[in-house]
């Protein structure tokens, strides 16, 4: 068979206008199901493919009403989509932006020391802390909330988390190396994964992370165990060399791109029976 030109360009297009399709498609579907939209899109996957099937096997046996019906019900899809996802649309809007770093991390570098030092004395005396670092997400919406502005020493650290003091509940929110928040309500997650956590501080730690890009650091009050959430993704049993290794890599090595950092040791599917409450 001979291909002129014509032919040769139709074809091409079509290769690249399929391959778009497949790259855009992987990644939302990727995104979402990242954003805890996983049980929620099989079922909307499943439900469509039953519609489908019914408006061909309709349409085969020219049934016309109910063939023009399901063909309408189709149509209509992508607003019952919007409708189901629109929480996880709403992060996945959210984490877009962040696409394009909008600030510079590294004055949080400064301040590793004494992070390390206060979630090290916290933690061997059982103090419960929620701490969020605002990576290119803005947090304004929380930050204004409760807000404050104030040097991080171990000191402060610590005294605002003391048990009896009135932002002990709240999260911490460090913004460009200085304290921008504290006492903060954070969304808690919906990840079924999760559900098993009954403290309100990891579970708060973790959808916040599912919201946006920051990183956040917890401290179990009644443990003690240091963990981490990033992005959606929970690690536990941290150190003080796990938390400082972290934040320098995170603030020194890729504070500009705001990277996922490396999940150190995975939370075991057990482990999360044995958290608590704070």
């Amino acid at each position: 068979m001979d291909f002129d030109s014509a032919d040769i360009i139709y074809y091409l297009r079509s290769g690249l206008e399929i391959l778009i399709i497949t790259v855009v498609s992987y990644y939302l579907l990727r995104a979402l199901e990242r954003i805890s939209a996983g049980g929620k899109l099989r079922g909307v996957t499943v439900i469509l493919a039953m519609v489908v099937i019914a408006w061909m096997g309709a349409r085969a046996m020219q049934l016309h009403a109910i063939t023009w019906l399901l063909q309408a019900g189709i149509g209509i899809s992508t607003l019952v989509v919007a409708v189901v996802f629109q929480p996880e649309l709403r992060r996945l809007f959210t984490r877009m932006g962040g696409i394009f770093p909008n600030q510079d991390l590294s004055s949080n570098a400064a301040v590793i020391g004494h992070l390390g030092e206060a979630i090290s004395y916290m933690a061997a005396r059982r103090i419960g802390a929620l701490i969020v670092f605002e990576r290119n997400d803005r947090l304004d919406d929380y930050v204004t909330s409760s807000q404050l502005d104030c040097e991080i020493t171990t000191k402060v650290l610590t005294t605002i988390f003391w048990k009896d003091t009135p932002l002990h509940d709240g999260a911490m929110i460090i913004r460009g190396g200085r304290i921008a928040a504290a006492g903060v309500i954070l969304p808690l997650t919906n990840n079924p994964e999760y559900r098993g956590l009954s403290g309100t501080r990891h579970r708060a730690g973790i959808g916040i992370s599912e919201y946006t890009d920051a990183l956040v650091l917890v401290i179990s009050e009644e443990t003690g165990i240091i963990s981490m959430s990033d992005r959606g993704q929970f690690t536990t049993e941290l150190t003080r060399q796990d938390v400082e290794l972290i934040l320098t890599r995170e603030f020194r090595a890729g504070g500009r791109r705001g990277h996922r950092t490396e999940r150190l040791s995975p939370m075991p599917q057990n482990e999360s029976e044995k958290e608590v409450k704070k």
